[in-house]
């Protein structure tokens, strides 16, 4: 082939596109990907999940009505009221008919206004330019469609991480695939709720502290990342827990050199500052925003602690244990991405990039200790404890999966394991389970 010929298909090639373009065209296609499970099973279910998400949702609909910035202690609002009445919620409360009765004459505190701002900024104005735009009229339905846009982000940033570890791009493709077929990742995109943001928010702040190790990316995404971690919920924090500990063995590792030991203790000082003084600055903000204080939901008020239920809770994202009869489908998911964080800590996978290794304990151990530490967090600032739940867990996860994707050396290891996932996210049909299934 002549020179000219050679360069003339080199300026056809994709490769041409700028970085960036191909990173935009990446994100739009998992976006496109996502919309139509995500859009289907939005429009399609009809009650308002259990988690939340009548809250979730008034505070989103006010957005769209104008009020961008809710205080903590507003009530839920009158429109709130008939949505609920309207859908129910699932498992707990039927429908009545689009009239809320006389429980919706006494006012209750949403409370989700305690919870940071930019989810529900974003998911508001998505959603009322599909209800400007005549494309919608529904406004649950509307605010439920923009989780398409946090789908195709959240399989991105999980592409984008496994590939960081090294994992082929067959595999990284079946890691973000995990975002549509694992229950309890897809539940987060078809309702409103700001764990839908939880995924990315692990995934980008475990990347920005890879790709700072390795000197590719400049210091300011570190509290960048610590933004994120605490601009999203504060559940997040296990994923700060983690990195932590990862950046902790990073620098006791026997084979590193003193240069990569003091980057990492810069990194570890970065983002433990950042995060704390983001999380003073949010607390100092709700408490001179409330309009006005208002008793805690349920029975959650204890006088201290109990250390045996903590102790429980520390071991709930490694192993599911505590969530039930709905937790029996997604046994094998959290113990494969356990075994393979084990298998990389212990040097049994060949040919990693720079620091991979040392993530594994930060996933193993920072999902234990995360769990403990928002226990401690949610008791320090509210005298509250909340039995840990999978979705609280959710930005340590992609750790996980990028590690299980590490395995996927061969075709017929992605063809099982694309596989399993579809099989996985077809049980809760073939076993009757409703949506709260994991």
């Amino acid at each position: 082939m002549s020179n000219t010929a050679s360069g003339r298909l080199q300026r056809l090639r994709p490769s041409g596109l700028r970085g960036w373009q191909r990173q935009a065209l990446l994100l739009f296609a998992f976006v496109l990907v996502a919309a139509p499970l995500v859009g289907f099973r939005a429009v399609d279910d009809k009650p308002l999940s259990i988690y939340d998400e009548w809250q979730y949702a008034d505070r989103v609909h006010a957005v769209t009505e104008g009020n961008v910035f809710m205080n903590d202690g507003e009530d839920v609002s009158r429109w709130g009221e008939v949505a609920r009445a309207c859908r129910g919620v699932e498992r707990i409360m039927p429908p009545t008919g689009c009239r809320p009765g006389p429980a919706a004459d006494e006012t209750t505190p949403n409370y989700a206004a305690g919870d940071p701002a930019p989810y529900f900024v974003a998911t508001g104005l998505g959603a009322a330019v599909l209800l400007e735009s005549g494309a919608v009229d529904n406004p649950v339905i509307a605010g439920r469609l923009i989780g398409i846009l946090w789908a195709g982000l959240s399989m991105w940033t999980l592409w984008l991480l496994a590939r960081a570890f090294g994992a082929t791009r067959a595999a990284s493709a079946v890691a973000a695939s995990t975002v549509l077929l694992v229950p309890a990742f897809l539940q987060q995109y078809i309702h409103m709720t700001p764990h839908a943001l939880d995924i990315p928010v692990g995934a980008f702040t475990a990347l920005a502290t890879l790709k700072f190790l390795r000197r590719e990316w400049p210091v300011w995404v570190l509290p960048l990342a610590a933004l994120t971690v605490v601009g999203v919920k504060g559940s997040n924090i296990v994923i700060a827990v983690a990195v932590g500990i990862a950046l902790a063995a990073v620098v006791v590792w026997p084979s590193m050199e003193r240069a990569e030991r003091l980057r990492a203790l810069l990194a570890g000082a970065i983002l433990t500052v950042s995060t704390l003084v983001f999380f003073v600055a949010f607390q100092a903000l709700m408490s001179a925003t409330r309009v006005t204080d208002y008793d805690r939901p349920g029975d959650y008020v204890v006088p201290a602690l109990n250390w045996h239920a903590v102790t429980v809770d520390s071991v709930k994202f490694l192993t599911s244990w505590g969530e039930g009869t709905m937790a029996v489908p997604g046994v094998w998911l959290v113990l494969a991405m356990a075994g393979a964080a084990m298998a990389v800590w212990a040097g049994l996978v060949p040919g990693l990039p720079p620091y991979v290794r040392q993530l594994g304990p930060g996933y193993l151990l920072g999902a234990a200790v995360g769990a403990v530490v928002l226990d401690l967090m949610v008791f320090a600032t509210s005298e509250q404890y909340f039995s840990m739940q999978f979705r609280y867990g959710l930005a340590v996860y992609p750790l996980g999966v990028a590690f299980a994707a590490l395995l996927l050396r061969s075709r017929t290891a992605v063809v099982l394991a694309l596989a399993s996932l579809v099989l996985y996210a077809a049980l809760p049909a073939l076993l009757s389970l409703d949506t709260v299934a994991i």
